[in-house]
């Protein structure tokens, strides 16, 4: 009996502090629906869950902007964000928030977990302190410039820039309630003993890491060859994730810190899925524990090294039977006009207003073609237009369009069917199917493309408007092929553009997405031709000036 594998998909969690710009569309959401999709076309069961991020420091930062509590800021994006998500046609199974008390609850096991392990040290920690508030400052209250690369703005935790982890190493910090210059004082803090799980997580990398982009690994080995040091824990906040109980007596002041959100984000992906299955009367460890499992995480560069460090050290020390990451997809950054997206800063487009000036299908397709896999890469409006309107309406578009106007009402035999055309999409199915399990998305659109360039050429050469008029048998014959050509890549872009695929079927009068999931290429696209009912269509994709 052939075992179908489980897909695991774990989505970075946005923070609620904000509308989300295209930059997170592009990084993270769209690759992990796109392989979503197609696994579920291929008939895999997919969990793919996320949520909101409602204990990071931008939260609270917005709020004291807007002089209300941080909970207002997540109950007002919260929605947003979920309504923005079936816009452009995300198809989490759950989509819950950091807040819950099943994630509370089970961010404190996980830290028990490396209390309980010798894992944790009481360490006392320099940190901010801002003399005219009289308080501790978390990292996101405190700017200045960074070591490294000299960037104005680098946060105290991290540069947004070069993307280094900072240890209060800001030049000029000052903060951002006030802007006025913070001194480093001292307070205790619980740090995780990362080194002693170096061994450990280097052998996990080491066993896993033969698909992982090279930058995605190169990356992760230069942190472990320069050593795992230890890494605090708790913050002094007083929004976040309790410490527990049984590690609260013993530190100091433990009333006003909270878990760091570093930690309890990426535990996130196990408790959404603790939720799910509450929620849907199934059982979580289908997808956790046991064979035939595959696990990917999609997520900006900025997040990488939580996701192939210390997230799978979190998991093993947890509960060894758990599933580690397979993929981590960790994408580099989406520019906007070569600027860095960022939405603290206004350099953005709200993606909100954009699917709704334009479509989900166009921003999906467009996003896909400069997938920043290996590379930032920039968003522009000149290449949004020339992407939709050459490539997705004028050849993917185009020949969908003029070949079923021309054939419709038109009744096709499958025995015209040729051993050419049905090769040809088989490639291309296969092809495309590889290109998704390697989370290579700019091949995979680009093997679609490849195959409307073929099916234009093939239509140019077969002539079917003189075919029509001077020889309808051959006009006819000549029909099956092009026909599947136009379901083969409608079939195929359905998880960049959905709308559209599914207009293709109801248009046709065909009820399903057989393609992927087929082990019989030749006989799928026979039946397919039996079954149709051609007519004459409206355009799938719009064109836009």
């Amino acid at each position: 009996m052939n075992v179908k594998t489980k897909i695991f998909i774990g989505v970075a969690w946005p923070y609620v502090n904000g509308n989300l710009h295209i930059g997170h569309v592009a990084g993270y959401l769209l690759p992990a629906d796109i392989t979503a999709r197609a696994y579920r076309l291929m008939g895999h069961k997919v969990l793919m869950v996320s949520g909101s991020d409602c204990f990071g420091t931008p939260i609270t930062v917005e709020a004291d902007k807007k002089k209300v509590k941080p909970d207002d800021i997540v109950n007002e994006y919260h929605p947003k964000n979920v309504k923005l998500f079936k816009n452009l046609g995300l198809t989490f199974d759950l989509y819950t928030k950091t807040n819950t008390e099943n994630h509370k609850k089970i961010t404190q096991e996980f830290l028990l977990a490396f209390w309980e392990k010798g894992l944790i040290d009481i360490q006392k920690q320099e940190q901010y302190y801002s003399e005219s508030e009289n308080k501790f400052l978390p990292d996101r209250y405190v700017e200045g410039t960074c070591p490294y690369c000299g960037f104005d703005g680098a946060r105290s935790d991290q540069c947004d820039n070069c993307g280094k982890l900072l240890n209060q190493d800001l030049k000029k910090p000052t903060s951002k309630l006030d802007g006025k210059k913070v001194v480093l004082r001292g307070t205790d803090h619980l740090y995780i003993c990362w080194d002693k799980l170096q061994k450990d997580i280097e052998r996990y990398v080491n066993e896993n890491s033969i698909n992982w982009r090279n930058w995605v690994l190169g990356q992760t080995k230069n942190w472990l060859d320069e050593g795992l040091k230890p890494r605090a824990v708790t913050r002094d906040l007083d929004w976040g994730v309790p410490i527990p109980k049984k590690i609260a007596k013993e530190l100091p002041n433990s009333e006003s810190k909270r878990i760091y959100v570093w930690f309890d984000a990426v535990i996130g992906y196990y408790s959404a899925s603790v939720e799910w299955a509450d929620k849907n009367n199934k059982n979580w460890e289908n997808f956790w524990i046991g064979r035939n499992l595959k696990h990917y995480y999609f997520m900006g560069k900025d997040n990488l090294v939580f996701h192939t460090i210390f997230w799978p050290g979190q998991l093993m020390t947890y509960d060894l039977k758990l599933k580690l990451p397979d993929q981590p997809a960790v994408n580099q950054f989406l520019n906007l006009d070569g600027k860095k997206f960022s939405k603290s800063r206004g350099v953005v487009i709200d993606t909100a207003g954009f699917i709704k000036k334009y479509s989900s299908d166009a921003l999906r397709f467009a996003l896909t073609t400069i997938m920043p896999e290996n590379s930032d890469s920039s968003f522009t409006m000149e290449d949004f237009l020339r992407k939709n309107n050459d490539l997705l309406v004028g050849h993917i578009g185009n020949y969908i369009n003029r070949t079923l106007h021309i054939y419709a009402g038109v009744k096709l035999k499958r025995s015209n069917l040729t051993n050419e055309i049905t090769e040809r999409i088989n490639t291309a199915v296969e092809k495309s199917k590889q290109d998704i399990r390697g989370s290579k998305f700019k091949d995979y659109v680009n093997e679609i493309l490849e195959l409307s360039n073929f099916a234009n050429e093939y239509f140019n050469d077969k002539k079917p408007w003189i075919l029509k008029k001077n020889d309808e048998e051959k006009f006819k014959k000549v029909g099956a092929d092009l026909f599947v050509l136009t379901y083969a890549i409608a079939m195929l872009m359905e998880p960049i553009t959905p709308n559209a695929s599914s207009e293709y079927l109801l248009v046709n009068g065909l009820e399903n997405n057989e393609l992927w999931k087929t082990k019989d290429i030749k006989n799928l696209l026979s039946e397919t031709v039996d079954k149709v009912k051609l007519k004459k269509p409206k355009p799938l994709y719009a064109k836009y000036e």
